[in-house]
């Protein structure tokens, strides 16, 4: 006895205007690369990693957001095929052929836009103001785990570090005092060494030394910033060496050299720049709400691009 199909169609909240450029110019069969409660990450036919999230999550580079509270009853699984277009991603064991498992419909959805910020009229006070801010925040409410913890030597009752951690927080603290001097003798050759030493290094899908590449990354690339040199090395050195992290970390440091990461990352960044505070505490809590977004991303992936964003505001100012 034939049993119907039914496709569950999900509509979609918003789609990053670069993705749909993209799906426009090139339409065709991805496949599932992993799938989690919140996020399935596509292969698509372009090669590049796309993102069907759900709505609660925030808009992001390479990313739909469709009206969905999780994806744990669709049965969806690594290696499925994903028919891309426009107008549509169609799930199932044939790809959109017939009656895929569900689609996620692109039509009517929002185009998000990465919008940056200009830093030329800041002088060397007003870096070091937002700096002191969100140094105060990581100290209250940063997560150890990751750059924090290679900082302070281990985390308090977390219980004593084996051999291989050690290594990965000397690893990270090393590589980022290589990098903060290399960058401040403006040193292209060192920018290089360091940048590498730092790609790919830590546990879990976005690596710790990745996720501070990222923050340096996103102040290197907004109007005015005058870390040109390191953003230039640094594209080199991710364009080169893919194979040093995971896909997804790639991707991420990828967009952030060109000033797209998640809105939170990018609203926080705004706020930084465009409110006269009185001083840092005045700040850190006129902003407590926009910092806990970011700290919220991942296990400690918030924390440790916070840190990145730290180190290249402490960076603009020197270099005024």
């Amino acid at each position: 006895m034939e049993t119907a199909t039914r496709t569950l169609c999900i509509p979609s909240v918003s789609v990053d205007s670069r993705l749909l450029g993209a799906l426009r110019e090139q339409p065709g069969r991805g496949h599932v690369h992993s799938v989690f409660d919140r996020v399935i990450n596509i292969t698509a036919p372009w090669g590049g990693l796309v993102s069907v999230a759900v709505k609660q999550l925030d808009d992001a580079p390479w990313t739909v957001r469709a009206e969905a509270g999780d994806w744990s009853g669709l049965i969806v699984q690594p290696g499925d095929p994903v028919l891309m277009d426009s107008r549509r991603f169609a799930f199932g064991p044939d790809g959109g052929a017939g009656a895929p498992e569900a689609t996620v419909q692109l039509g009517g959805a929002r185009e998000w836009f990465a919008k940056k910020v200009d830093m030329s009229a800041f002088a060397a006070a007003d870096f070091t103001l937002r700096a002191d801010a969100i140094e105060s925040v990581l100290e209250d409410r940063g997560v150890r785990g990751g750059i924090l913890e290679a900082a302070e030597g281990g985390s308090e009752g977390a219980g004593a570090l084996n051999d291989f951690e050690k290594g990965i927080a000397e690893g990270l603290r090393s590589g980022r005092e290589a990098l903060r001097s290399a960058v401040s003798a403006g040193d292209a050759t060192r920018i290089r060494d360091a940048a590498l030493a730092l790609l790919g290094l830590g546990s879990g899908l976005t690596p710790a030394g990745d996720d501070y590449l990222c923050g340096l990354a996103l102040i290197a690339s907004q109007p005015g910033s005058r870390l040109a040199g390191l953003r230039a090395e640094l594209s080199d050195v991710v364009a080169q060496n893919p194979e040093r992290t995971t896909e997804l970390s790639w991707t991420t440091l990828r967009e952030a050299l060109d000033g797209r990461a998640r809105e939170a990352l990018l609203e926080l960044l705004s706020q930084l720049v465009r409110r006269k505070p009185e001083d840092a505490a005045d700040l850190a809590q006129a902003l407590r709400v926009p910092f806990d977004r970011v700290l919220a991303i991942g296990h400690s992936s918030g924390t440790d691009i916070l840190c990145g964003l730290l180190a290249g505001l402490r960076l603009e100012a020197a270099l005024r």
